[in-house]
């Protein structure tokens, strides 16, 4: 069973990651319109190699997530989210997931030296809406004394996130804000 902090991080990413139209499911077209925001803050055009390699990866994430389709209506409820969460194990993310982190890395490796910097964090969570005093307090928690996270210390953060039920948890900071665990 998922505890209630796990289920509030799950929550707050569905809703802000995934549910694009705010509709409270999620559809395919959700999916090409995160794709659309993407290429917009890259600055890609669609004859870009790098434009039809994200929009192979986006189609993967889909596959994967929608999966949770239980009554196979072509959306993922809230409902069914959760319910996918309860039966995935705490050990290892699902394939599609592991797919999003290596996105949400890539995107925020703005200069791509293969790391991630308090400036590159704050600016892309400013740009997807959050308050950038809040993602530099998230930065701060989830390096500790580092100044950069890497691609081993990003997805293990990712992985906590998504699997972990501590509430103290480096790894809640992943997205930002941990404002969501207090609603």
């Amino acid at each position: 069973m998922v505890s209630d902090v796990r289920k509030k991080k799950l929550l707050f990413a569905f809703k802000k990651f995934f549910d694009a139209d705010e509709s409270g499911a999620v559809e395919k077209k959700d999916f090409e319109k995160s794709l659309e925001k993407l290429v917009r803050l890259q600055g890609w055009k669609e004859t870009d190699v790098i434009f039809n390699v994200a929009k192979d990866i986006m189609n993967q994430i889909w596959d994967g997530f929608k999966a949770a389709d239980v009554d196979s209506d072509g959306k993922v409820s809230t409902d069914e989210w959760i319910k996918m969460w309860n039966l995935q194990g705490t050990d290892t993310l699902p394939e599609w997931n592991n797919l999003f982190c290596k996105v949400c890395f890539h995107i925020q490796d703005k200069t791509g030296d293969g790391a991630i910097d308090e400036e590159e964090f704050v600016k892309v969570h400013g740009i997807f809406g959050g308050p950038t005093e809040d993602a530099a307090d998230a930065f701060k928690k989830m390096a500790g004394d580092k100044s950069s996270l890497n691609w081993e210390d990003f997805s293990k953060l990712f992985k906590e996130f998504f699997l972990s039920d501590d509430a103290d948890a480096p790894g809640n900071y992943i997205f930002g804000t941990i404002k969501f665990l207090n609603e």
